[in-house]
């Protein structure tokens, strides 16, 4: 089997978690970067395992022009975020990701890990107009300074443990 791994990143914790992943597939594997490929040949893999980040509850840009592109593929995903993944915008966001896959493709599985809030977002939030919609109040500070630790070592592991499930 010929495995096909893809992520785009903000601040570095898609990327770790594509890793992670790669570090526990024991066929023929290879990583890229949506960020730097443009031009990806997707035609001698049987599976493609996409790794994108939470922007304005959906996948990002790159990771989504990427995902339109492919046909009749087997497609296992997995994403970051710095919500609680089992919070109810977590289970809109991976809904939404999930269904987008399936249009075209066969969703083989689905996997959503927290992850740090870009700094420069967390500064925005401060400021008019976004902090009408985002206010940084205590809570989400709090929730904020807890997305900072993610992905952890325990992240990865049930990232880990979740593709040797599926991909087995």
């Amino acid at each position: 089997m010929n495995t096909l791994i893809t992520y785009a990143t903000l601040t570095g914790n898609t990327k770790k978690v594509a890793q992670s992943i790669y570090d526990i597939i024991k066929d023929n594997k290879q990583i890229i970067c949506l960020n730097e490929n443009k031009n990806i040949d997707t035609n001698n893999f049987d599976t493609i395992i996409i790794g994108y980040w939470v922007d304005k509850g959906h996948m990002d840009n790159v990771s989504k022009k990427f995902l339109k592109n492919l046909r009749n593929k087997n497609i296992a995903l997995f994403g970051t975020l710095g919500a609680d993944p089992n919070s109810d915008h977590g289970k809109n966001v991976q809904a939404k990701v999930n269904k987008l896959c399936s249009e075209n493709n066969n969703c083989i599985g689905s996997f959503l890990c927290q992850g740090k809030v870009d700094p420069k977002l967390v500064e925005k939030m401060g400021k008019f107009p976004l902090n009408l919609v985002h206010p940084l109040t205590p809570e989400r500070l709090a929730r904020i300074e807890e997305a900072s630790k993610h992905p952890n070592h325990d992240d990865l592991e049930k990232a880990q443990k979740y593709f040797l499930q599926i991909l087995d």
